[in-house]
């Protein structure tokens, strides 16, 4: 898991089909964050599925963290707090 450097979120271009953005986008309010959340949310997700296949237990804590740390910035960006 990349260490948290203080810097700034970056922007990545993703496209999606419009029944899997929809489906995303139903996701994503049910469970009470934005889209770009439930993105990231998924990536660590991923991150931590593929780390427990290759048997990495360290990697579980470190998305929790990570997941956590997320949230946070996430909250921090869109109340305008840099």
């Amino acid at each position: 898991m990349a260490a948290d450097t203080g810097r700034r979120m970056r922007a990545t271009v993703v496209r999606f089909g419009p029944e899997l953005y929809e489906e995303m986008q139903a996701e994503a309010a049910q469970n009470g964050v934005s889209v770009a959340q439930f993105v990231r949310e998924a990536v660590v997700a991923r991150m931590a599925y593929t780390a427990g296949r290759r048997n990495d237990g360290e990697y579980g804590r470190a998305a929790r963290q990570a997941a956590e740390r997320l949230r946070a910035e996430s909250s921090a960006v869109r109340a305008g707090k840099d």
